[in-house]
Order: C-alpha cells, then structure tokens, then sequence
C-alpha cells in the first residue's frame, strides 16, 4: 500500500497504544514518521520494531522548548512535514469534589496545551506547502463521565481547538486541513490501567463494554482507519471535523 508514498509525519505519544498504532500504519503505508514521547525506552522500541521510516524523538510536548528543538532536530526535514498528528494523553479519575489543581493543570497540559504546540508546530511547516492535522478527543468531550472530570474538559477544548485551527488556516488560504478523532473506550494500555486497577478486573471491562450501544471497547486499528483518512487525501473535502470511533455512545 501507498496511501503516504512521500508523505512525513509528526506523532505524538508515539511510544504506546494509539500513536505507535499510527505510526505502524503511516509506515506501512508508505509514509515516513518521527514519534515523540517521553518514555525513551519504550519509545526507542517502537521504533525500532516498526523499522528504518520511523525515528524517536523524545521530547515533553506540553513544553514549547521541546516543540523547538524538535523543529532544530528536523533542519531541512521541517518543511517536508505533511501531517501532525496529536495523540499524546492521559486520563486519570477525579470528581468535581476530589479534583486537585496540580492534577487539573498536569492533565490540561498534557492533552490540552501539548496539542495547541501540535498544531503550532505544524501550521508553521506547512503553511508554504500543504498537510493534515489530526487531534485526539474522546467521546467524553461530548459524552462526559463524573469520574474524569479535568479529562472531559480538555478534551471538549481539543474539539474546539480543532475547529479553529481549521477556520484560521482556510481563512488563510494555508492548503491544511484540521480534524479530529473522538475514540470511546478503545483497549490500550490506558484503558488497561483502569481495569487492573479495579477491584473486580471483569466486571470493569464489562462495564466498559457496556456502555457502548455495540456492547464492546474498540480496538486502536478501528481509530487509527479514522486518524488515517483523515490524514490522507480521502478526506479532501473534509476539515474542522471529527469522526467519532466509538460504538455508537455520541449517538446516545
């Protein structure tokens, strides 16, 4: 396959779950890739399993100086980007009574501030040019659970963050498209946690299951077939959206 024959991308949280699953996709395909995370081992082996095409970067990408060294790393490269995809997050439980401002502001600067430098970062490369960009929300931005309260918000702001990224770069006539994927509960390592963390493993996952309307959790190839649409020429036509890849739980 040669969807991203030529094609360089940029993505975060490249280290596990649904970024390495692109990142092993866009390759596949084709395209050429550099992952960012901070977990440099598990990082590295990624990269290493998916082959010569992708190259680990280990960077904090809720921290602008990473976002730079990043672009000083590339040199030449920089201008070649033709997609960034933001898929760093994490996603902790806290209620409205537990909440701390310390854990308030480590998750928005995580899936928040991380993707705001996302989309910097890439409408500087590829302004002159043309690209996608591609953010992680989740179900939760228009579904919230109480539990996860400061992961509801910021991902309600990475929609609306999409949005306007995508209205500026139209109204600027850049050639880059914006959108968005808004996974439900999908079987990574982060989903895993909160199972093993639970006291009863099974019934968890089947609460899980449960309450999407397909009676399952996704499997990350089910959004990273999304994340790639939207990365690739497929979706032409498409930008300021999202795809919601979740079991039907938006349609609620």
């Amino acid at each position: 396959m040669s969807r991203f024959k030529d094609k360089f991308a940029i993505i975060s949280g490249g280290a596990s779950g649904m970024g390495a699953a692109t990142a092993k996709r866009f390759v596949e395909e084709g395209g050429s890739v550099v992952t960012l995370d901070l977990n440099e081992e598990l990082g590295i082996k990624v990269a290493e399993d998916i082959g010569d095409s992708c190259e680990f970067f280990k960077a904090d990408v809720s921290k602008a100086e990473d976002w730079d060294r990043l672009e000083k790393h590339l040199g030449e490269r920089f201008t070649k980007i033709t997609s960034v995809v933001n898929a760093a997050g994490i996603s902790e439980p806290a209620t409205v009574e537990d909440e701390t401002v310390e854990h308030w502001d480590r998750v928005h600067a995580i899936n928040g501030t991380s993707v705001f430098l996302g989309c910097q970062f890439a409408v500087k490369a590829m302004k002159d040019g043309e690209g996608t960009i591609v953010n992680f929300a989740s179900s939760l931005a228009t579904r919230p659970k109480p539990f996860v309260i400061a992961y509801n918000y910021s991902k309600a702001g990475v929609l609306v963050l999409t949005r306007t990224v995508a209205l500026h770069c139209a109204e600027m006539g850049y050639k880059i498209r914006c959108n968005a994927v808004q996974p439900g509960a999908i079987n990574t390592p982060m989903m895993q946690r909160y199972v093993q963390a639970a006291e009863n493993s099974e019934q968890q996952l089947s609460e899980f299951a449960a309450s999407h309307p397909m009676n399952r959790v996704g499997e990350p190839e089910e959004v990273v077939n999304a994340v790639l649409f939207l990365s690739s020429e497929d979706s032409a036509f498409t930008t300021g959206d999202s795809i919601s890849v979740d079991g039907g739980v938006i349609a609620i």
